[in-house]
């Protein structure tokens, strides 16, 4: 049997913004992954097909929709920053700038609700994940995984390399949409100290 092809994630991407422009209201959810879409609406399988096959959407116009975000980040409060360092054979401050100097992207989001699945990591930067898992990881932390990065938008278990966090709430149940940080947004961090960190919105 013939394995499958593998879609582009740029036009998985692609796909899911020019699907919700044409369906809006009328799609409940939209699921990106790497090599699949999944929709969830009301109407029917054939009312869907019927809808976006007679849609005219201009990819001019969708190219211009990629958001990009700006996150704070403190890396006082990476778990594991000393680790990715030992582990890269560079200093904790190399560490630091390598990640402020890079743009990453929202591949999908899974795993929890609102985990954040990016790419754009520095090669330099990889590092396993942990043997041994933690049994709870604070919200906005951020972590590397093998060659991705990663936010945990909620309080979770898990095995990432924890390299800093951000105070935003980027995933809230009763906002609309939920996530602050859309699938196929592009993303760059800002540094914080403890301090901001702690007082951030007060």
């Amino acid at each position: 049997m013939q394995a499958p092809a593998t879609i582009p994630i740029e036009k998985i991407h692609q796909s899911t913004r020019l699907i919700k422009a044409v369906l809006g209201d009328s799609l409940q959810d939209i699921v990106p992954s790497y090599n699949s879409i999944a929709l969830f609406y009301e109407e029917g399988k054939e009312s869907l097909i019927e809808e976006l096959t007679s849609a005219k959407v201009s990819n001019q116009k969708d190219s211009k929709s990629i958001k990009k975000l700006e996150l704070p980040i403190c890396y006082e409060l990476g778990l594991d920053i000393d680790e990715v360092a030992v582990h890269s054979g560079i200093s904790k401050d190399e560490v630091i700038n390598i990640h402020l100097s890079g743009t990453y992207r929202a591949i999908l989001i899974g795993f929890t609700p609102g985990f954040i699945y990016m790419d754009g990591l520095d090669s330099r930067l990889a590092c396993p994940r942990k043997s041994n898992p933690r049994k709870y990881i604070e919200y906005g932390s951020i972590g590397i995984g093998g060659e991705q990065t990663g936010i945990y938008s909620l309080a979770s278990p898990g095995g990432w390399n924890i390299i800093g966090r951000t105070p935003l709430h980027l995933f809230d149940s009763k906002r609309k949409p939920p996530m602050s940080v859309e699938v196929g947004s592009e993303v760059s961090y800002v540094r914080i100290t403890k301090e901001e960190f702690e007082t951030w919105g007060n």
